[in-house]
């Protein structure tokens, strides 16, 4: 059994009696099928009956979570049916842009308000890709990102940095305890963090295990200092470096715990928990 209480920085900290909070995460290795030209009936939570998309870029079955073009771009659904018997004008239809990889594994231990695996294959770029939807392709304005300088601070007391504002220190703080630092991962002296706010703003960072340095975020904030998020970033890779479990270990990859919860027990009927 677990309780929860809150800590003097206002993380969200485990008390365990006797099980160690270590939860095993498994999922067998979906099968490669060739696409499969379709209408899909898929389903938005809060948002009424099921509706058709076409597909023609993915093998779809019932259960598949999925990316959508048009009204509800943005909002992962659930594919109810499929059906190959049909005639339309495709054109007339919004299409499935995506297809949610849910073959997750790893060991994952909690510490405060975090799951930390060291051997999870749920690396960045995968996490991206259930969380965000691909360019809306009804969206003809193609992205060209372009960098600056990216940020540099002591991790020890960046609050005395010239970069950090100390006005955005407490809702920095707010991101942290309301669970909305969704994924952290540092490996090979590279993080990437996943932040919830207006959108999900990715964070990247390097990090010598004194100094972040190359730090940006891809939130529109351009003032001269840190944001928010990268603040909350900053916070979160401190208390993570803190725990006796990450003592001597210098790659891991961590999940905020209420999001590595309803992923795993709602989202995939393929993966288990032990």
């Amino acid at each position: 059994m677990s309780f929860i209480r809150k800590n003097v920085i206002g993380f969200a900290d485990t008390a365990e009696n006797g099980d160690g909070g270590a939860v095993t995460v498994e999922a067998a290795p979906a099968e490669t099928k060739e696409p499969v030209s379709c209408i899909a009936k898929v389903r938005f939570e809060g948002s009424g009956p099921a509706l058709d998309y076409y597909n023609d870029e993915f093998y779809l079955e019932p259960g598949d979570r999925v990316f959508v073009s048009g009204k509800y771009y943005g909002k992962r659904g659930l594919v109810e049916s499929v059906t190959t018997h049909f005639r339309v004008d495709k054109n007339k239809y919004r299409k499935v842009i995506a297809k949610n990889d849910l073959h997750v594994t790893g060991r994952f231990i909690r510490a405060n308000d975090k799951m930390i695996s060291f051997d999870t294959n749920l690396d960045a770029e995968r996490f991206a890709s259930l969380m965000i939807p691909p360019r809306d392709p009804e969206n003809d304005e193609e992205e060209e990102i372009v960098c600056g300088d990216g940020w540099s601070v002591d991790l020890t007391d960046f609050e005395e940095s010239e970069c950090v504002d100390c006005d955005k220190i407490m809702p920095a703080l707010d991101y942290c305890t309301d669970g909305k630092v969704l994924y952290f991962s540092l490996i090979n002296g590279r993080g990437t963090a996943f932040i919830k706010g207006k959108s999900i703003y990715k964070t990247e960072f390097e990090f010598d295990g004194k100094t972040v340095s190359g730090m940006f975020c891809s939130c529109p904030f351009n003032d001269d200092c840190l944001c928010k998020h990268e603040i909350a970033v900053l916070i979160t890779l401190r208390m993570l470096l803190s725990r006796p479990e990450l003592e001597d270990k210098a790659d891991f990859t961590a999940l905020d715990y209420t999001l590595f919860r309803d992923f795993f027990t709602n989202m995939s009927k393929e993966i288990t928990l032990k």
